[in-house]
């Protein structure tokens, strides 16, 4: 009889064995059926013992999207093994740092990160090479007998997951996440986008190809959604516009999900008219309205999300028909409180702003080895402190206006930066945008906005366009960046959102005060 109690992650692939064994994942031209996959886990578990790896111990992969890591997701759930998606995307000091930070007894990288893998400290017989470049390699893990009852007695309270934040303030901070908290966040997904009215619709009919990396989130959860609908699940390795487009018309791909910079690239490129229909889940950062019109002229629906490694899915937007702006909707679950300034608690529908606070069944105890700095975003009555300053909407949705460390305080007051970033966007000839606080003796702070554009004679347009959105209510006139910097490029942090930590260090310091 099966051990295995509760929620469990391995759980996901049996259903997919069982009810729809002949459903495909594709990676790098290669098609497997879900019942085959689950065959080779099973190998793959079995020969993780055979390497010492027990129930508990934490294995680093450090790898592109593709089928290699998928099968080491669930084989890792398989043994009771604790799998870390290494961001790979990090400065390499950090990576080097959450690998050691980590505990990590083994080490699953591709040539691509072989210098992470050298650096890590791990001896050689723990380094285990996915593409078979050097030392122990992937497909002896194949070779092994298919042995299911190799696994462990697994539990939906142990843990499964760890991952760790982006590090933009300070090295990156890790959260443990049990199988209970990755199914229960995983399905909130599924059930927001294939129960209620989302643009984003997702359903076992659908073709999943995911853009968001595995190290983030496992890219929020895609292959878990697809072995529980039974969806045919597409992987592309590292992201390019050229593989993405050739993918997603081969293999009939009807979803994705991205942050927008992606879907722009998409958008920019001379495939874009092949894209049409194609529906997006889309979040990491602010949805600028330039972009939701592209999509929107494209035929594209789309829903954005919001969430976090320390929160995992929290909102999803969905259509109920109020057209409040950017407003977006807790999934299922999920509590929301929006606390002032003043200690108090903001009203819904008031337009008052203050830091988001959520509560769900999957939040993460803290942050792993860092009690001090748990103690500061996690309440003893299980709330977590976003960081984000947020409104409650009328339509019982959220709108995320800014980051706390990002949000300019002028005169006492809070300007939301990604208010004027989407304003700012709508320009025509403006690629992207930021606004950044500058230190004032006056009022405190005031904005400062770095743009990418081809020329600065878009000037003029950008502080005609200011005024016009001021006289429609949309922003307030001292909202408005009284400086402007052009530039060819924005720095991107590893999750790809605009790094304005850079921005502030590269800039503001030469501004007059």
């Amino acid at each position: 009889m099966n051990a295995r109690r509760g929620l469990t992650v391995i759980s996901l692939l049996e259903r997919a064995r069982d009810l729809f064994p002949d459903r495909e994942i594709v990676s790098e031209g290669r098609r497997i059926r879900f019942e085959d996959v689950y065959k080779d886990v099973t190998r793959i578990a079995t020969s993780l013992s055979k390497l010492g790896i027990k129930k508990g111990d934490i294995i680093g992969v450090a790898e592109w999207n593709n089928l290699r890591f998928v099968e080491l997701l669930y084989a890792a759930a398989m043994k009771g093994a604790v799998i870390y998606p290494v961001n790979v995307r990090l400065p390499p000091e950090q990576v080097i740092y959450t690998i050691r930070h980590s505990g990590c007894s083994f080490l699953f990288a591709s040539a691509d990160f072989a210098p992470f893998a050298n650096k890590s400290g791990l001896p050689e017989e723990r380094l285990v090479m996915l593409d078979g470049s050097s030392g122990m390699n992937f497909q002896s893990l194949l070779n092994e007998q298919e042995n299911p009852s190799g696994g462990s007695q697994i539990h939906e309270d142990d843990a499964y997951s760890i991952l760790y934040t982006s590090g933009t303030t300070g090295m990156p901070k890790g959260v443990m996440y049990t199988n209970r908290k990755v199914v229960l966040g995983a399905m909130s997904i599924v059930h927001q986008l294939g129960l209620f009215n989302a643009s984003a619709r997702l359903s076992s009919d659908d073709t999943i190809m995911p853009f968001i990396p595995f190290f983030h989130l496992w890219a929020w959860g895609s292959g878990f959604h697809a072995t529980y609908l039974g969806s045919k699940y597409v992987l592309g390795g590292k992201f390019s516009v050229e593989k993405a487009v050739d993918a997603i018309v081969k293999e009939g791909v009807t979803w994705i999900n991205a942050v927008p910079t992606m879907v722009y690239e998409l958008l920019k490129s001379d495939r874009a008219g092949e894209l049409k229909g194609l529906k997006i889940l889309i979040g990491g950062s602010p949805v600028p309205k330039g972009l939701a019109t592209m999509m929107e002229r494209n035929g594209m629906k789309y829903s954005t999300i919001y969430g976090g490694t320390d929160m995992l899915a929290t909102a999803i937007q969905l259509e109920t028909g109020r057209k409040i702006p950017d407003s977006i909707h807790p999934v299922p679950f999920v509590e929301a409180s929006v606390v002032k300034m003043d200690g108090k608690t903001a009203k819904k529908g008031e337009g008052e702003m203050g830091e988001l606070h959520i509560r769900a069944p999957w939040l993460p105890d803290g942050y792993y080895k860092d009690p001090e700095k748990s103690r500061a975003s996690f309440t003893e009555d299980g709330w977590f402190i976003t960081g984000d300053v947020a409104r409650l909407a009328e339509d019982g949705g959220i709108q995320i206006l800014d980051r706390v460390k990002d949000v300019i305080k002028s005169g006492g007051e809070w300007i939301p930066t990604s208010i004027l970033e989407s304003v700012i966007s709508e320009v025509d000839g403006v690629s992207s945008v930021a606004v950044i606080g500058k230190e004032d003796p006056k009022w405190g702070e005031r904005p400062v906005a770095v743009v990418k554009a081809q020329n600065e004679s878009i000037k003029d347009s950008i502080t005609k366009h200011l005024d016009e959105e001021v006289q429609k209510g949309r922003i307030v006139n001292w909202w408005a960046p009284e400086e402007f910097i052009f530039v060819q490029d924005i720095p991107m942090t590893s999750v790809g959102k605009i790094d304005k930590k850079v921005l502030k260090d590269r800039y503001t310091a030469r501004l007059p005060t």
